[in-house]
């Protein structure tokens, strides 16, 4: 079945290119080596935080982003690391070369985090990629730009937005219930 079967009318497919209004703006920290960044790197992915380190740490060009920009991570793609750049703190925020910034002020942030999280999406983003396999493999931004994506009315998306948060948080709950159940069991049988 296709995604875009049974959407409902008031949806709209619409390349990502064609709605992603970021310019790409490269600095190199390293010119600041006192000033402290916030970096958005794929090593940090796992913590859920951006880095906090001098420019005198940060060994290559980056690209600035602001807050609600949508991080597509294109190195080895079948791991699903989609981020959304925190609201503004104390540091210039910046990535590392290794996402593709997706920035659309017209469209919920969270929605589109999702939406690049979503299965088919990924599934489409991994069959399309250049490298050898495995860790080597490449999403292209300029093939990337001409996926097509599904887009509902502002509300509707901050509703499904909105929605997921919420199951997303019962199933983390869940989870870390399941989790202590192996405890729980191991005690018992000690008794």
């Amino acid at each position: 079945m296709s995604i875009l079967e049974n959407v409902p009318d008031n949806w709209i497919t619409a390349e990502i290119g064609s709605i992603n209004c970021y310019k790409s703006m490269g600095i190199n920290p390293s010119e600041n080596p006192d000033e402290i960044f916030e970096l958005y790197s794929v090593p940090s992915f796992p913590t859920g935080k951006p880095e906090l380190l001098k420019g005198s740490e940060i060994g290559s060009t980056k690209q600035c982003v602001e807050p609600g920009d949508v991080l597509l991570c294109k190195i080895n793609p079948r791991i699903n690391r989609v981020w959304k750049v925190a609201p503004k703190g104390l540091y210039r925020q910046i990535a590392s070369s290794e996402w593709i910034v997706i920035r659309q002020k017209l469209i919920d942030t969270d929605f589109l985090r999702y939406l690049f999280s979503e299965l088919s999406f990924r599934d489409l983003l991994c069959s399309d990629v250049a490298g050898v396999g495995g860790s080597l493999t490449r999403a292209q931004p300029a093939r990337v730009s001409k996926y097509e994506i599904l887009v509902a009315s502002l509300e509707e998306q901050k509703e499904i937005a909105t929605r997921l948060d919420k199951l997303l948080a019962q199933v983390g709950s869940i989870k870390l219930r399941l989790d202590k159940i192996e405890e729980i069991i191991k005690r018992f049988r000690q008794s």
